[in-house]
């Protein structure tokens, strides 16, 4: 009688058991969600938390280490799954999760880019609204300095004028007190003449007094 042949599928020694699988990618999506919650942070940075902190690159690094640890125990929950020693519905619900992680992480990391090129844009705006209003206070400097020079100018130009008219009024004033002398002769010599004639005119009138007297008597 011939013994039947019966062919026994073994496990194979590379893939770890289910049991085992699902604890690790449990926790491997524990750490993702505490990570993310972290990074989720420097999508709207405050002023202590840059979008280019060291520690937001370190997070990016260790949350693209937990999908890639978390892609590898999946692909050997797959491979499970294959041989029936595993749930596939436990395997999708996962491997949705898993996809969801990825697109999440992905669009976090593009609006943390977005973030940290708008505050460089911000600061070299600031940068140049400071630059704009300094070279506007330059300006107005030099305008100011400007209108002082030009009152300075003019109001040298009134004093030179007023040294020329007071310089022709004291040439017109040493030319009179030049000639007052011959005036003030002049006069003394009209005052003398009027005593004269009045001394004259006195002695005239004394002798008509007298001889008029005379001739009543």
């Amino acid at each position: 009688m011939n013994a039947e042949s019966v062919t026994i599928e073994l496990p194979s020694a590379s893939i770890r058991p289910w049991d085992q699988l699902l604890h690790d990618v449990r926790e491997l999506e524990q750490q993702f969600d505490t990570q993310i919650a972290l990074y989720m942070q420097y999508v709207r940075p405050t002023h202590n938390q840059p979008s280019n902190d060291p520690q937001c690159t370190h997070l990016e690094s260790k949350l693209q280490t937990i999908l890639d640890d978390l892609q590898s125990v999946i692909s050997e929950m797959t491979e499970t799954v294959h041989t029936n020693r595993g749930s596939r519905r436990v395997l999708e619900r996962h491997q949705s999760m898993f996809h969801d992680y990825e697109r999440e992480f992905q669009r976090y990391k593009q609006n943390v880019r977005a973030t940290a090129k708008r505050t460089e844009l911000n600061g070299a705006e600031v940068e140049r609204d400071r630059m704009v209003e300094e070279r506007g206070r330059i300006d107005q400097a030099h305008t100011d300095i400007d209108m002082v020079l030009e009152n300075a100018f003019a109001v040298h130009g009134e004093l030179t004028q007023q040294r020329s008219v007071i310089g022709g009024a004291t040439a017109k004033l040493v030319d009179v007190s030049e000639r007052i002398p011959g005036i003030n002769m002049l006069l003394g010599r009209i005052r003398s003449r009027k005593r004269r004639e009045k001394v004259v005119l006195a002695i005239v009138i004394s002798a008509c007094t007298c001889i008029l007297l005379f001739v009543l008597t």
